[in-house]
């Protein structure tokens, strides 16, 4: 999958507006691939640790489940649409009335590599299907924000070798970058080496 700089990455916005209406993701918070292919990018050579700061914010504040499968972004989201046009005329009302046709909120749709995916009503009009992966699903590691934040940005300053990785280094990126609490041991580099390791990945 190769990251096209698109809309959402130049305003700041965490829907990708790349993807096929009307699929709303964020793939900053959900992607490994998409945030793989955007740190190697050409379009982030001239970003500083200001810019890392604010498009990290994407991720959010809570827990976070993080698909790491080989499906690209696009793949996936015209599964999901295939997968519901072929249950109904896509469009916002006869989407609102299927999505909770079994007095839920949400409906999980089942994908090619075996992952799940949750599917709610979003609140943009022409992209009215917010999608993630969902919780334990196959393929998908759920982590704290921070944690991902951590990584993605320890990824942006020192590239994707996990050699060397080190409370100091983690330390300056949380202070620079992250704006979190710092580490005080290498215990705290648990949750962390895990999802290095996921991104580690082939």
């Amino acid at each position: 999958m190769r990251f096209q700089m698109d809309e959402s990455f130049r305003g700041r916005n965490s829907v990708n507006h790349n993807l096929p209406k009307p699929i709303a993701f964020n793939c900053w918070k959900h992607h490994m691939g998409y945030i793989k292919d955007a740190l190697i990018s050409n379009d982030l050579c001239n970003f500083s640790h200001l810019n890392i700061h604010e498009i990290i914010q994407f991720i959010g504040d809570s827990n976070v489940d993080f698909y790491y499968g080989d499906l690209d972004t696009i793949s996936i989201s015209d599964q999901i649409i295939c997968r519901i046009t072929a249950e109904i005329d896509l469009n916002i009302d006869n989407f609102t009335e299927w999505v909770s046709s079994k007095g839920r909120d949400y409906k999980e749709i089942v994908l090619s590599d075996g992952s799940s995916w949750t599917i709610r009503l979003g609140q943009i009009d022409n992209r009215f299907i917010h999608i993630h992966p969902s919780r334990y699903s196959k393929k998908t590691l759920r982590v704290k924000s921070s944690t991902l934040k951590t990584a993605v940005a320890f990824f942006f300053n020192f590239g994707f070798s996990t050699e060397n990785i080190s409370v100091e280094k983690i330390n300056y990126i949380r202070h620079k970058i992250v704006k979190l609490p710092l580490f005080k041991s290498n215990s705290s580099l648990a949750a962390l080496s895990r999802v290095v390791g996921v991104f580690s990945l082939d």
